[in-house]
């Protein structure tokens, strides 16, 4: 079976989602940023204070890892797409969801603390969004639209998978 992969913006809902489609789909769930966490043994806002560059090498290493196991959601983080190489590497194995909800919506349920693109204020959030937008949908297999629970957006995935099921017999 091919991963689902969930990208979007931070915030977006990929975590929640990732979790709502484990339950219903009874898949294991990998969040990327967390991967990375347990593997160097080091915060997203540690590798980051190095340099972005290091925070995206080390992503992508981690795109590698994780395209090599088959059944797994795959909760990326929202910068993943800033280097393509990375989504080709994903779509090897796995289905892209690009959640999309809208950026007002997120701008009052994040917290700027613990992001570290965002440290300058939500802003930031924006501006991410104008830079990013194309290249989720330039990634991505299925663009699904978050604006309302993340249960419907699950849903949504979870009826485009059976789909694909369906055409695969």
């Amino acid at each position: 079976m091919k991963n689902i992969v969930l990208i979007g913006i931070m915030g977006c809902g990929k975590t929640t989602i990732s979790k709502l489609l484990s339950q219903q789909l009874q898949l294991p769930v990998i969040d990327m940023d967390e991967y990375l966490i347990d593997k160097h043994h080091c915060s997203i806002n540690d590798m980051f204070a190095v340099s972005e560059d290091y925070f995206r090498d080390l992503e992508s290493q981690a795109c590698q890892d994780l395209a090599k196991l088959n059944g797994y959601i795959i909760s990326t983080g929202g910068g993943v797409v800033k280097r393509k190489q990375n989504s080709d590497i994903l779509k090897e194995t796995g289905i892209i969801f690009y959640l999309d909800r809208p950026v007002d919506h997120i701008v009052h349920d994040v917290t700027t603390a613990d992001r570290p693109l965002l440290k300058d204020g939500p802003e930031k959030l924006y501006q991410l969004f104008d830079e990013r937008h194309q290249l989720y949908l330039d990634a991505c297999d299925y663009h699904i639209i978050n604006d309302q629970t993340a249960y419907d957006a699950a849903e949504k995935i979870i009826d485009i998978i059976h789909a694909l099921d369906e055409n695969d017999t």
